[in-house]
């Protein structure tokens, strides 16, 4: 629990709490801007929120940054922390004398909470948890009709997912919608591919002539084996992925073997080139250009003459060179065929028929991979379908058992509340919408006990550790039943924060109850602050 909060700052230097109730107490005159609502931003500070800093911003204009020292006592051990409004993102581990031991990130402050307070819920922070109870005016959950919103933007189903993690049932709903998510993406990956041509574009249509075509190549691969083959074992044997695989290392290798043998053709030319003799054709030439000259080209024949002979050794070289490599893949394809006849226990067989059944084997398991993409797609497609109508009846279900959880504790709660059988407050929920309201009372008053009730009763049902709750949901009930509602707060065990004034207009065993309560009192000569920068600005 909450044990203190220290700052040079405060008027009261130091603020002692308690189990249960702890109330601020305002004066009867019902003064304004005396610090109640600070003191409880303040308190939500201490808990690891923002607020203080994002909505009191003037505190820290008129104060200058400041700091907050305060401790938690968790079985008798009590923990000591300093977060000052200059570095709110880190907190500072201390020892009992405030002397800074270490310091840490926020975030690493409110999981420590959230393990001291016990909270073995995954999936949920412990702010989301804490922070949507402390209403503080300034913060954005103090709408009375929408008591599980945390902030004005924030959509009904985070809300709703929210309540179901604070219930710890969330879990079972996580591994299914983890289960989709795999499963969108999955789908998403084979359609990137698709469009990317890395694998066939299919649709019905061509997924029916696949069908026709592999059935067509079936009967003709029928008809090779009986010619060729009568085990069923031979049979298997010549689609296995061996034999595929050993085909396909063929077909490169003769590829490979071609293109050797046309370098060969070509080498094997130009050592058969004969020198050809130029004189006639230069006569005829000169008959026709008497100034042509005839001696320039012979030198530049000569050259090439030249050239030729020292290239050919060359030539020769590369003829050997490439006789030797055709010499390998052809032992190769020779091992290949060997290990494909060895495979298929073969010995008779014409060597095309064999090639036939393999090319027709091959074709069979290309159409049947596209089909088998197109069935893919249609299974993850309907997979995710029914995953999705699994997870709306599981949630269905889930909320169904959490609502009717919080009514029955409302009813209980109403009952103590208001003793004229009036209506209880009920929560609805109805896929990613809820409503929350009393049927037949639209009135201010009940709308804001309603909220209050509904923070009671999750208090009570949840691990939730502690609520706030500030003046403008207090100051519009009825004082029969407000009355009622501070009986309520201090007959809890866990720490619930209380803004209040005018406690002289309730009756006197709860203005006792209030006073007994009492963590800080409040007044218009007694600030929260040491400072009232708001009457400085007006003078």
């Amino acid at each position: 629990m909450l044990k203190q909060i220290i700052c040079d700052k405060f008027t009261n230097k130091q603020i002692i709490f308690h189990n249960g109730l702890n109330t601020i107490v305002g004066d009867d005159i019902a003064s304004n801007s005396i610090g109640k609502s600070t003191m409880l931003m303040i308190i939500d500070f201490v808990f690891g929120g923002d607020d203080y800093i994002k909505r009191n911003f003037d505190a820290i204009q008129a104060l200058d940054h400041h700091l907050f020292k305060f401790s938690y006592v968790f079985d008798a051990e009590e923990l000591f922390f300093i977060r000052s409004t200059n570095e709110y993102n880190y907190v500072s581990v201390c020892n009992e004398k405030f002397e800074v031991l270490d310091k840490i990130k926020i975030s690493d402050f409110t999981k420590l909470l959230k393990i001291k307070y016990q909270i073995q819920i995954e999936d949920i922070s412990f702010r989301e948890i804490i922070g949507r109870y402390f209403r503080v005016y300034g913060k954005e959950n103090l709408n009375e009709r929408k008591p599980i919103q945390y902030f004005e933007k924030e959509s009904a189903a985070k809300s709703i997912v929210s309540l179901l993690k604070l219930f710890d049932k969330y879990k079972t709903i996580k591994e299914l919608e983890d289960h989709i998510e795999s499963l969108v993406e999955e789908k998403k990956l084979l359609n990137d591919a698709a469009k990317k041509d890395l694998i066939p574009r299919m649709n019905k249509t061509l997924f029916n002539k696949n069908n026709k075509k592999i059935s067509e190549l079936n009967e003709e691969l029928d008809v090779m084996k009986k010619n060729i083959i009568t085990k069923s074992a031979e049979i298997e044997a010549l689609i296995s992925k061996e034999v595929l695989d050993l085909r396909k290392r063929k077909s490169i290798l003769i590829t490979e073997k071609n293109m050797y043998e046309s370098r060969l053709t070509r080498t094997l030319t130009n050592l058969e080139t004969k020198n050809i003799s130029l004189d006639s054709e230069l006569t005829r030439l000169v008959t026709y250009f008497p100034n042509f000259n005839v001696e320039q080209v012979k030198k530049v024949d000569a050259f090439h003459s030249s050239i030729t002979k020292i290239l050919k050794s060359e030539l020769q070289n590369t003829e050997k060179e490439l006789k030797s490599k055709i010499n390998i893949l052809n032992n190769q394809i020779n091992a290949i065929d060997k290990e494909i006849s060895e495979k298929l226990l073969i010995k008779d067989a014409p060597k095309y028929a064999i090639d036939k059944v393999i090319e027709l084997s091959a074709q069979i398991k290309q159409f049947t991979d596209e089909n088998g993409y197109y069935t893919k797609k249609l299974v993850l497609e309907n997979s995710i379908a029914t995953s999705n109508e699994s997870l709306e009846n599981i949630k269905v279900t889930l909320l169904d058992e959490i609502c009717n959880q919080i009514n029955i504790k409302m009813h209980e709660l109403n009952q103590l509340i208001y003793t004229d059988n009036r209506r209880d407050p009920t929560l609805n929920i109805h896929g990613n919408k809820y409503t929350f309201n009393t049927y037949g009372d639209t009135g201010t008053g009940t709308a804001f006990a309603n909220l209050i009730t509904f923070d009671l009763a999750i208090l009570d049902l949840t691990c939730l550790p502690a609520i706030a709750h500030d003046l403008p949901l207090l100051k519009n009930i009825e004082n029969s039943a407000l009355e009622n509602i501070i009986e309520l707060y201090s007959n809890n065990k866990k720490q619930i924060f209380i803004a209040i004034d005018k406690i002289h207009s309730y009756k006197t065993d709860t203005a006792d109850l209030i006073t007994k309560h009492k963590v800080l009192d409040l007044s218009k000569d007694k600030l929260l602050f040491i400072k009232n920068w708001k009457q400085e600005r007006n003078n």
